[in-house]
């Protein structure tokens, strides 16, 4: 065997390989022979004719392409062995450049390679957001809101009136090139404050609600606003943007009482102090989850950057497929489908993915490859206790989505349990891996073990779901 490699930039390797002159002649009658084991030919037991009768019954055409099949059988395994070469997935023959001596040009994916930076001079501090008295009203102000009664209006709005809006947005100075278009006909619920009850993380920016004052129920509102190129939303930052607001309709919300019947629904309260260390812990918990998340993808993120990442085309294709995949399951609890998105976006489907998907997607399979080198690298196992743990926290969680039985439905109960086990490793690996930048980026924040004593604290009550979306 002869090969020729040719490493190209996307992480693929071309392999000619050629082969000895009468190993074609020899597999086209193993390949003969095959044929005449599931074609009648009269006269001839199966597999029994003679090469000349099947050529004359089948045709040279068809023999060569069984013999080829036959051959690439063969040959294939032996061509990655002797190319020294590790496979990301099937490689693809592009060409048979010639019959007599065979030779093959192969086109073949290869693993993806990473190379990490200097992960250990990583250096971010660890600081856990404070949850204020304000986001505590804001957060009972909301479960109010959505336990109020809605009364449709034919004044015009005014303060504590909902409104249902559809809005769109552009860019009135676009760099060249960009689209304009930033927000397209999305519909929205406006609840306009009071001057005292304003915040500056309003969106899309302080005081939007303030200025629909005076609008009724069919009459459109156009604004425009220049962001400052540190406003809160990344999409909007320096922009020059005009918002069109159609207003649908105008309501107002009666809000219920603080009182007994008003704790019992948030969950069994006793007293208004009591709702309120519960919101309390509630609210740490979601600003927790959030700070980290945002935390450790900047880590991440910034080893990503310092690092050389290879891989071929192929992986990211099957990223984008998941990444279209999620989408599109998420759409169908909204009752949508995505022809029916991109409609309402005005959106073509490969527009959608390249603008879209694939920047998704290559976030996503970056971070996986860089969280996977750091896994090797700082040699990180789990612990068949972490294992179990995971495997708890994610069934309770389905209990209490009331998913649990429609998934073990859905998956059978093998799938189901194979399913459970690799979301809980899944999950306990890229806790080991976050606790691991952690501990390299802020030592300082890292606490010590508790105690057992520590350990055993008393469950707190729970506050009632917070559903921001009024009817």
């Amino acid at each position: 065997m002869k090969l020729q490699k040719e490493f190209t930039d996307d992480h693929q390797v071309r392999i000619t390989a050629e082969f000895e002159p009468e190993l074609f002649e020899q597999y086209m009658h193993k390949a003969a022979r095959k044929i005449s084991q599931r074609t009648r030919i009269p006269g001839f037991r199966p597999g029994k004719a003679p090469y000349a009768m099947v050529l004359s019954h089948v045709g040279e055409a068809s023999i060569k392409e069984e013999a080829i099949e036959l051959l690439l059988d063969k040959v294939y395994p032996e061509v990655l062995e002797e190319a020294q070469v590790k496979p990301y997935g099937p490689g693809n023959l592009d060409e048979i450049k010639s019959e007599n001596p065979p030779i093959f040009l192969f086109t073949i994916p290869l693993e993806p390679e990473v190379e990490l930076g200097d992960v250990e001079s990583l250096r971010e501090s660890y600081v856990l957001p404070e949850v204020s008295e304000q986001q505590i009203d804001d957060f009972i102000l909301r479960a109010r809101q959505n336990a109020s009664t809605i009364v449709p209006l034919e004044t015009p709005a005014a303060e504590g009136n909902l409104l249902y809006v559809t809005l769109e947005a552009v860019n009135l100075e676009p760099a060249e090139g960009e689209n304009p278009d930033l927000i397209k006909a999305a519909p929205q619920q406006v609840l306009i404050p009071t001057e005292a009850e304003q915040r500056e993380t309003e969106w899309p920016f302080q005081g939007f609600a303030r200025s629909l004052l005076g609008y009724k129920a069919g009459e459109n509102a156009v604004i425009i606003h220049e962001f400052p190129e540190d406003a809160a939303d990344e999409e909007l930052r320096g922009k020059k943007v005009r918002f069109t607001i159609n207003i649908q309709s105008v309501k107002a919300m009666q809000l219920p009482e603080i009182d007994e019947n008003f704790l019992t629904e948030m969950g069994n309260f006793k007293s208004v102090e009591e709702l309120r260390a519960a919101v309390m812990e509630r609210l740490k918990a979601e600003s927790t989850a959030e700070y980290e998340d945002k935390y450790y993808l900047g880590l991440v993120d910034r080893v990503r950057k310092d690092a050389k990442i290879k891989y071929p085309p192929q992986m990211l294709k099957e990223e984008e497929e998941q990444v279209l995949h999620r989408f599109e399951h998420e759409l169908s609890h909204r009752n949508l489908d995505l022809n029916v998105y991109l409609k309402m976006r005005k959106l073509e489907r490969e527009e959608f993915i390249k603008q879209e998907v694939t920047p998704t997607a290559i976030n996503r399979l970056e971070r996986s490859l860089v969280m996977e080198a750091l896994s090797k690298k700082f040699d990180i196992k789990i612990s068949n206790e972490t294992l179990e743990k995971q495997i708890s926290t994610i069934i309770n969680e389905l209990i209490m989505s009331g998913e649990l039985q429609e998934v073990q439905k859905e998956l059978g109960e093998k799938k189901f349990a194979n399913a459970i086990s690799m979301e809980a490793a899944n999950r306990a690996l890229e806790n080991a891996i976050r606790m691991q930048l952690r501990t390299i980026a802020s030592p300082e924040s890292i606490p010590p073990k508790p105690t057992e004593a520590e350990a055993e604290t008393e469950p707190q009550p729970q506050v009632a779901e917070d559903d921001t979306t009024a009817d």
